[in-house]
């Protein structure tokens, strides 16, 4: 007898039931979807319109964060170098060269 797991049965029903409306889900708007015909250019530029308005947002915030990530990291590797020489400094006794002056 095969005992079935509820969490793999529950997940395997709302993908079954997801994926069956897809087709429903993924319809525009009533306006959008009857002034249209089947293959109308205007409908293509209206939908490349929207694929841009819709990326300009999304690329302008992923240019600023990786800019910030990138400033971040390059920060990080000169804060690491100047603790370094810091210490390496603190280490050198008075009197030989890169040390304190006697």
């Amino acid at each position: 007898m095969m005992i079935l797991d509820p969490k793999r049965t529950g997940f395997a029903l709302a993908l079954v039931v997801v994926w069956s409306t897809t087709r429903a889900l993924a319809q525009s708007c009533a306006m959008c979807g009857s002034s249209f015909g089947v293959d109308d250019p205007v409908q293509r530029a209206f939908s490349w319109s929207i694929l841009f308005l819709m990326a300009a947002p999304y690329t302008l915030f992923g240019a600023v964060a990786g800019w910030l990530f990138y400033a971040h990291r390059r920060a990080g590797r000169r804060r690491t170098t100047v603790v370094e020489l810091a210490w390496r400094r603190s280490t050198v006794r008075a009197g030989e060269p890169g040390g304190q002056p006697t």
